[in-house]
């Protein structure tokens, strides 16, 4: 039987090498988490953010347009769409999370356009986008 200073070494390495584990489990739990999650950039007006804003970061079909939102891998190809899109009007680039599981999904482009990646989420797959931020810039394009 461990004398009463062996018994609180065992316990000392014990406790260091619980605590180890832990700490290890938790950066393993930290990384899963991160790579569960794909964020993805999006052109928007200033009523489709209205909009998102207004419904607590859903984004939403809108009746009479296509079913579903496209977007893209960065913020600047994001921008390479809106000035596509908006021409001389305004518009902001927001960006979104998506679960890898429900990315694999949306329907997917390599180089949409000779813009780049895209991703088109139909309607039914709206609800799994969150809602992350709204850029503070728009990227700068030639």
């Amino acid at each position: 039987m461990p004398t009463g200073g062996a018994r609180k070494a065992a316990r000392a390495a014990a406790d260091e090498a619980s605590e180890h584990l832990g700490r290890q489990g938790a950066r393993q739990a930290a990384r899963k988490t991160d790579d569960e999650w794909v964020h993805l950039y999006r052109a928007v007006s200033p009523e489709e953010l209205e909009d998102i804003m207004k419904t607590g970061g859903r984004l939403r079909a809108k009746l009479g347009h296509m079913e579903g939102k496209w977007f893209t891998t960065t913020p600047e190809l994001a921008a390479r769409w809106g000035k596509k899109l908006y021409r001389r009007n305004p518009y902001e680039i927001i960006e979104v999370g998506v679960p890898k599981r429900v990315l694999d999904r949306f329907y997917g482009s390599p180089r949409l356009e000779a813009i780049g990646p895209a991703y088109y989420a139909e309607e039914g797959l709206l609800p799994y986008v969150r809602f992350l931020r709204r850029l503070p810039y728009i990227p700068w394009l030639p």
